[in-house]
């Protein structure tokens, strides 16, 4: 990998292109820090400048697009599936719906400078059916703010960059791999830690229908997403209704002396 921080070097407008593609189709690459660099290898050429700007924003254009009109063709499916990727998926995808119906402009808008967004607004507004053109004007608007403050920055210090990123370009490639695999890792090993040290015993339908008419029922805790609640037709008898994505409200009012029970789908 040592010719790749030469190539990127040479087609920086093209790689300002391709990362901002990648990264809002939803791969975990970096495209900041490469639109900080292109920035300011474009601070000797500043008619490049506005070409980074525009290729930056025209694969982000591209993604979002297309991640809308999957949104509208299939609905929450999709959101479900980029919800699987987060540490919580069910609290991931009532949060988005519920953000994102209380502030579609500002969600819209700023939903780049949010790793994760990002990827899940375009779908969200296409299953909420806002109007394409609506959506395209705000995220037109919002990726040229994204990459705009990303390259500007990189061109304000570009000559001191530029120089700095001489000395690494060897090395950029493995890097970039670096980081991507130091991010997969992290949250591998995180799932691991919150499966190993929360995780509570399964308890059966017999074994919880006993405890409820013993002498101490357990508190029972119904945590199914809200479609699934709004398809069933029935209801553990006591059970409190607490939405995965509103747990955190409750969970330090849960009484300590009583046993818990949660139960979803």
């Amino acid at each position: 990998m040592g010719s790749f921080g030469t190539f990127f070097a040479q087609h920086f407008v093209a790689a300002a292109f391709l990362f901002s593609f990648l990264e809002n189709a939803g791969l975990p690459v970096p495209v900041f820090p490469v639109l900080v660099l292109a920035g300011a290898w474009s601070s000797t050429r500043h008619p490049l400048l506005g070409m980074v700007v525009a290729a930056a924003v025209l694969g982000a254009l591209l993604a979002d697009v297309a991640w809308y009109f999957a949104g509208r063709w299939r609905g929450k499916r999709v959101l479900s599936g980029l919800c699987r990727m987060s540490f919580n998926p069910d609290a991931c995808l009532e949060r988005a719906v519920d953000g994102f119906h209380h502030r579609k402009v500002a969600a819209v808008l700023f939903a780049k400078f949010l790793p994760g967004v990002n990827t899940i607004l375009p779908p969200l507004a296409g299953m909420s059916k806002m109007p394409l053109p609506v959506f395209v004007g705000l995220d037109l608007a919002g990726s040229i703010l994204w990459a705009g403050s990303a390259a500007l920055l990189g061109f304000a210090f570009g000559e001191g960059i530029a120089e700095s990123a001489k000395g690494i370009q060897g090395s950029m490639g493995w890097i970039l791999v670096g980081g991507l695999v130091a991010t997969i890792a992290w949250r591998a090993a995180y799932r691991f830690y919150l499966v190993r040290n929360f995780s509570a015993p399964r308890v059966s339908p017999e074994d919880l229908h006993r405890k409820m008419a013993g002498d101490a029922p357990p508190m029972v805790l119904d945590l199914r997403r809200d479609d699934d609640f709004a398809e069933s037709d029935r209801m553990i008898a006591g059970a409190l209704r607490v939405r995965p994505a509103s747990f955190h409200r409750y969970a330090h009012h849960l009484p300590r002396d009583r046993d818990l029970v949660f139960y979803c789908t």
